[in-house]
């Protein structure tokens, strides 16, 4: 059972996120979208701000004891899985557009689920992270404007996507471990 969702959770690494989060930057600047673009970018800060912030903090002080450490895989892949999911249903109708939420919806639920089964993150963790990756989608969903796009439009995106996936996947980087001594620097500690 283990191989199978370290094969899940590895589509969560911040190795693949972070180029597929400027894939669907450069996407929307190519689409002439720059008021989306501009969005996106706030909202990757966002995500992946507040989730080291959060990591900080908590590592240096837990509120309890299961929560350590937000799921950054589960905040960025919620906000980067849910975004792609987002601009293809509004470029799809009918089936199309139902296989594109409930693929996106898929794929985060799945890496969600692959942080619990390997106990890499408790469940207050995972809550935490699709928290900060929702309020992350939330705020460039409520500002992305689609002037619906072809299906012709779309194709570049997940054919880059669908590339960088399968040359990305396994890859690491260790951003978690960089957290980890930023908070022991910064010796935050509870009182």
């Amino acid at each position: 059972m283990h191989p199978i969702w370290k094969f899940v959770t590895e589509f969560g690494d911040t190795a693949v996120l972070a180029p597929l989060a400027a894939v669907m930057l450069l996407w929307l600047l190519f689409m002439r979208r720059p008021r989306g673009a501009a969005w996106w970018a706030i909202a990757v800060v966002f995500c992946a701000g507040s989730t080291a912030l959060f990591k900080v903090f908590i590592y240096g002080c837990s509120p309890s004891p299961d929560l350590h450490s937000p799921s950054g895989h589960t905040s960025l892949s919620t906000l980067v899985y849910g975004a792609i999911a987002l601009v293809t249903a509004a470029g799809s109708r009918g089936l199309s557009r139902i296989l594109a939420i409930s693929g996106g919806f898929g794929i985060i639920l799945a890496i969600a689920a692959s942080h619990l089964v390997l106990y890499a993150h408790s469940e207050p963790e995972v809550g935490l992270g699709f928290v900060l990756g929702t309020a992350a989608l939330a705020l460039f969903g409520l500002q992305y404007r689609p002037n619906q796009p072809s299906r012709a439009w779309l194709i570049p995106l997940l054919v880059t996507g669908g590339v960088l996936l399968f040359i990305l996947h396994g890859r690491e980087l260790r951003v978690e471990d960089f957290i980890r001594m930023i908070a022991g620097y910064l010796r935050i500690y509870c009182a």
